[in-house]
């Protein structure tokens, strides 16, 4: 027997599959807490690991300024004690040395801020003309002084003492004092314009004078490198005392006679 459904029985059963249908579909869009908190969670955590991987890049680069800047510090230190260590082999006093080193750290601590320049003020509504005239400049040109005799002549520079030389023939140090059993003791000295086949000598004296005098001939021109001369324990005890040592070239004085000590224990 077939069974047939009245029009009432047809609604009611419509309205409940759309009843069952609707809260289906709310079930599913509903939003779990837990859910939710996780994944806040998991984002503010990958944020965080973001910031820390910034701060660790910026503190690297910080960290490698410091230690760039570190490293200059002490090169300029040891050019310093090096220049120092010349100028007291050249007879230099040191409390000169002193005194204009404090004079350098006051000009440097009390120079006033340069004046920034005026600015030019906008002209006013109905005026052509500017305020303020701007002024042209001339930077007068740079004249460089043509070479004197003494630098087209031969010459000696950065003359100083030392315990010994390098593979470039130049010192290895700067040293103005021995002991009575230094090894030996080296004169050098970066030489200008000397000549093919000129004579290059070196006095060496004790408390004013000579104890030892050296020369070679040379064949081929020297020109901005380094010469030496040297005196061992052979050549002459290591009296101590005030000594100088001076090098010529065919007789004239390339520079002033080096001052070193030699002092006893």
């Amino acid at each position: 027997m077939i069974r047939k459904f009245s029009p009432s029985a047809r609604c009611r059963t419509v309205a409940i599959l759309l009843i069952s249908f609707a809260a289906h579909l709310t079930a599913c869009q509903s939003t779990d807490p837990q859910m939710t908190s996780t994944a806040v969670y998991e984002e503010a955590r990958a944020g965080l690991e973001r910031q820390l991987a910034t701060a660790t890049v910026a503190r690297a680069r910080m960290q490698t300024t410091l230690d760039h800047a570190a490293t200059r510090v002490g090169q300029a230190e040891e050019a310093g004690r090096f220049l120092r260590s010349n100028l007291i082999s050249l007879g230099t006093d040191s409390a000169f040395i002193e005194d204009n080193l404090r004079q350098l750290q006051d000009v440097a601590t009390q120079s006033p801020p340069t004046a920034a320049a005026p600015a030019l003020s906008a002209p006013a509504a109905g005026d052509a003309s500017p305020t303020m005239t701007p002024r042209t400049v001339i930077t007068p040109p740079i004249v460089t002084p043509a070479p004197t005799a003494v630098e087209l002549g031969p010459r000696l520079e950065n003359v100083v003492m030392a315990s010994g030389v390098d593979s470039f023939d130049c010192a290895i140090d700067a040293n103005p004092a021995f002991s009575p059993r230094s090894r030996a003791i080296y004169v050098v000295g970066r030489a200008f314009n000397i000549p093919a086949g000129a004579t290059i000598s070196s006095s060496w004296q004790h408390a004013g004078a000579e104890v030892v005098h050296f020369s070679f001939h040379r064949e081929h021109e020297i020109n901005d490198s380094c010469i030496w001369f040297y005196i061992d324990q052979t050549d002459t005890p290591f009296t101590a005392g005030s000594w100088s040592v001076e090098i010529r070239v065919d007789g004239v004085s390339l520079a002033s006679p080096v001052a070193f000590q030699i002092v006893s224990n």
